[in-house]
């Protein structure tokens, strides 16, 4: 029996669910926050330096904080998806996410657990209910 799991994710937020056929209930297996993007709205703009002098040197390469804090949270995304692909935990994944974000992910992914990808929806769908995800995966 395939184990389907639908991942739907954006920058900031990953839910997890696992699903066992077109018409069963989505059933929630992980919430995955970016605790980064929770300490942002905390800091309100201050610099990574915290003196509001930049810090930085002007040939030093500027990754902006943000482009990094969502790649470091793709990457913490997709580990999650290699080792419950390791284990056994699904054999069927969809990805559905934002452009961006979805190509993160992809990129942090193995070419065994990329094997597994079924489908994937280029929208940002985390705050939908499960009916209407359900309804983008199974139309």
């Amino acid at each position: 029996m395939k184990k389907k799991w639908i991942v739907v994710a954006e920058s900031s937020r990953a839910k997890i669910y696992s699903v066992e056929s077109r018409t069963s209930p989505l059933k929630e297996i992980d919430d995955i926050v970016n605790m980064s993007s929770l300490n942002d709205l905390a800091d309100n703009g201050r610099d990574l330096e915290g003196n509001g002098q930049g810090g930085r040197h002007a040939l030093e390469p500027r990754i902006e904080p943000k482009k990094l804090e969502t790649a470091h949270f793709a990457h913490d995304v997709s580990e999650r998806l290699e080792t419950a692909r390791r284990v056994g935990d699904y054999n069927d994944l969809v990805i559905i996410s934002s452009p961006g974000f979805l190509g993160m992910l992809k990129q942090n992914l193995g070419t065994v657990t990329q094997k597994h990808i079924s489908q994937t929806i280029n929208k940002n769908l985390i705050h939908k209910s499960e009916a209407e995800i359900r309804d983008y995966v199974f139309h």
